[in-house]
Order: C-alpha cells, then structure tokens, then sequence
C-alpha cells in the first residue's frame, strides 16, 4: 500500500506544470502573487495605531466632560469656555454652525478608537464624533470634531497620545518579503536552467567524442531535447563507426596487393624502374600505415592520470638534443595535470618534428595564465600561407608547398594533434609569427591539474 502522504503529494505533482514555459510562468505569476498579498497586508495594516492606553482612557473622560459642559452653555459664552478649557493635553475650540469647517475623513485605523470612546463615553455616543491624526515622527497626534445637536462643533486635539504603525519596519518587512521572494524564484529559475546548462555541457563534449547519453529528465522540452541529441549520438557513433570499419579494411585489405607488388618488382631487370617502383611501393605502404594509426585512434581512446607535463616536453628536448638537433625549453621543472600521457607526448613530439623537418629548430616554451597551461612551439621556418592555416588541421591535408609524401606526409600529423588536444580538454591553434616563422599553440586547463 501506498503512504497517506503519497496521494497529496501526485496531486501537487499533477499541478505542477509540464512545459518549461509554464514552470516559468508558474514561478513568475507565485512571486508576484506572494508580493502583493504581502504588500496588501502591509498596506491594510499600515493605519493601525498604538495608544497610550492610560492617557487616551483619561483624555476619552475629559472630553466627554468638557462636551456635556461646552453642550450646555449659552452659544456666546462656549468660545470662551473653550479656551478654559483646553489644557496641554487636551486642546479644545469651539466654533458655531455656520462657520467654516475643515473637513477630515477619519482613517482605517481610527476605527477601533472611535469605538472605544464611544463605549467609554456615552456622552460621545450621543454625538458626531470623527476622529483623524495628525503630527509627526513616531508619536502622533490625534484630533476629532464633535458635532452638537445645535450643528456647531467642538474640535480637540490631543499632542503625542498615539505611535502609528512604524512605517520603516512596514518599508523594512515588505523589503525583506520581496527579497525572500526573489531569492526563492532565483532558486527555482536556476533549478528549472540545470537540464539545459547540463544539455550544454554534453554538447560541448559530443565533438570530443565522448558519447555520454543524456539523462531524459525535467520539463517535456528539455525531455525531448535530450532524446533528440541522444537519438543524434548513436546516429553519429554508428556513422564513425562504420566509416572507420570500411577505411580500416580497405587500407589492411591493400597490404596483400603491396607485397605482391613489392615481389613482382625484384624480378624486374631495370634497376632505375625497379628503385622507383619499390618507392611508390613504400610511399603506399606509409599512406596504409599513417591510415590504420589514425582510424585506430577514433576507435581506441587513452586513459587519463597523474602526468608531468614539463617531464614530458624536456624529454622531448633532451631526445632531440641526442640526435644532434636544437630544441630549447622555457618553463616550470614541474607541472602535473591529469592528461592521457602518451597521447600528449606523441602530440608535443610530432609538433617538435614538424619544427625541425621545417626550420631545423624548435623552442618550447610555458606560460601559465589565469585557469589554464599556454605550451608554445615556435620555428623560424617559412611558416604557413594564411589560407591554409585553418585547412592543415584536417585529415589527409598538405599544403601546396610540401605535396610530396617523402618531405610532406601524409596530412594527417596536425589533425591527430587537434583530436588529441580537443579529447584532453584544450585548443590548438596556428598562427604565423611577426618576426618570421610559425607558432603552435597548445592550450590545456589547469582545472585538471593533479594535486602536488
């Protein structure tokens, strides 16, 4: 059986909305709801008042006292009786019916005090009593007509015998409620953006290929998003797949045609022909290599640990260094992150080769910036027109000046370095130096850093 709770709580499931819009919505239309009944609530309660219960009680007496008496005078004897009357705390005038009078409308919060007097005071009961206020700061006045049967009135006004409602701590609630309020929405917007700033991550990693399916969870919209970009994933996998399959067959299937090539061309008696048959042989049998290394590379990916990058590019310099070529370093003696370590190291080596093979030299330097490892490889070679720069990190590209395999390649050295780097978690880029020659760049976070 089901808990009690559990009915309650499908109901409020089943109201809340589906669509990401009407989540939206619901959260925008409840924060403006929930400000305005506080604002209401703040706004009806802003004319209610605090009496000094003692003094009002007592001033509630002496005007009843003072009506009764002003009441039954002669009309020409009641201004004067007024004005000896009145007190400091209680001020009295009198002023016959057809004068003018100022006209008050008693406020909300009167309301309870005027009963009060009017209980207290059957003298006032008998009477028009209006009251208002009046005065500033915290204590107020509060002033009041009383209409005599005659339809002259007597006005009073008693100094600092009421504290409004503190209007700063109204201002101050409302504020806090309205705070409240907009900190609630900010939460609920920012766990209704999760499925979509999660969509965005994945995304970024799907040209990586990392193919991790997406959790199909949240509003329908994102729901249906996340089964699409799943749906496009496998489309993709299977595509790559069946394209590596197919090139990684072709090129093994043209080994056995190259070896028969390769024995029916030591038969030939014209060693000139013989030579340069054996050399398209090899320059073939590299470009079947070069082929089965990339296409091995999309299916198998490296594992990544604890590296020392700085370990890695000296080693490359010291290597170099032993075959008799100039290769200098410039950076930290230590510098861990967690990387696929050979991978990267075949990356920065085919880098330096491409250096040497160019310019005959190559300098390696490390800049560290704010979230991120900057490992440059400069030459001082001829460097690369500007138009091809961005079609050299593409497979099987060469440019114009270097078509031929035996000093060339393949075209396929830059597009394993952009893979590897992109599959790291970095950039790579080319760009042709000022001072002549070209620049590799290679960009890692330093967020994948090991600890030291």
């Amino acid at each position: 059986m089901r808990p009690d709770n559990a009915a309650p709580r499908e109901r409020l499931i089943r109201l809340w909305p589906r669509g990401l819009m009407g989540r939206v919505l619901f959260v925008l239309l409840a924060s403006i709801g929930i400000v305005f009944v506080a604002s209401w609530t703040l706004y009806e309660h802003a004319e209610a008042y605090i009496e000094d219960s003692d003094r009002f009680d007592l001033i509630g007496e002496r005007l009843a006292t003072d009506v009764r008496v002003i009441d039954g005078a002669p009309a020409n004897t009641r201004a004067m009786l007024s004005t000896m009357l009145s007190t400091d705390d209680l001020r009295i005038s009198w002023r016959p019916a057809n004068a003018v009078h100022e006209v008050h409308q008693e406020p909300k919060g009167m309301n309870q005090l005027h009963a009060r007097l009017v209980k207290a005071n059957s003298t006032l009961g008998h009477s028009v009593l209006q009251l208002y206020t009046g005065g500033a700061g915290r204590w107020t006045d509060i002033g009041g007509t009383v209409v005599l049967n005659d339809r002259s009135q007597i006005s009073f006004t008693a100094p600092d015998i009421l504290r409004s409602h503190v209007v700063t701590q109204g201002l101050a609630t409302a504020a806090i409620v309205t705070l409240a309020v907009l900190l609630v929405a900010a939460m609920l917007v920012h766990a209704l953006s999760l499925p979509l700033r999660a969509l965005a991550t994945v995304a970024d990693t799907i040209g990586a290929g990392d193919w991790e399916p997406i959790a199909e969870k949240g509003p329908k919209e994102v729901r249906r998003l996340a089964h699409a970009i799943n749906a496009m994933q496998t489309r993709i996998a299977h595509l790559i797949e069946d394209r590596t399959e197919a090139l990684a067959a072709v090129s093994h299937d043209l080994r056995t045609p190259l070896a028969r090539l390769r024995l029916r061309a030591g038969f030939i008696g014209d060693t000139e022909a013989q030579d340069a048959i054996e050399a398209d042989i090899d320059e073939m049998e590299a470009m079947v290599d070069g082929v089965l290394a990339y296409l091995s590379g999309e299916k198998e990916r490296e594992a990544t640990r604890s590296t020392d990058l700085a370990a890695i590019l000296m080693t490359i310099m010291d290597d170099a260094t032993d075959r008799g070529d100039t290769v200098t370093y410039e950076g930290p003696d230590r510098l861990p992150l967690v990387l696929p370590s050979l991978a990267i190291k075949r990356v920065f080596t085919n880098l330096v080769e491409n250096a040497l093979h160019y310019a005959g030299s190559a300098a390696i330097s490390v800049n560290l910036t704010a979230g991120h490892v900057i490992v440059n490889i400069d030459d001082n070679g001829p460097g690369i027109p500007e138009s091809e720069i961005s079609r050299v990190t593409t497979p099987f590209y060469r440019v114009e000046s270097s078509r031929s395999r035996r000093t060339g390649g393949l075209g396929l050295g830059l597009a394993i370095v952009t893979r590897e780097v992109e599959r790291a978690g970095g950039t790579f880029s080319l760009c042709n130096r000022p001072d002549g020659g070209l620049r590799a760049q290679v960009t890692l976070s330093v967020h994948r850093a090991a600890s030291s």
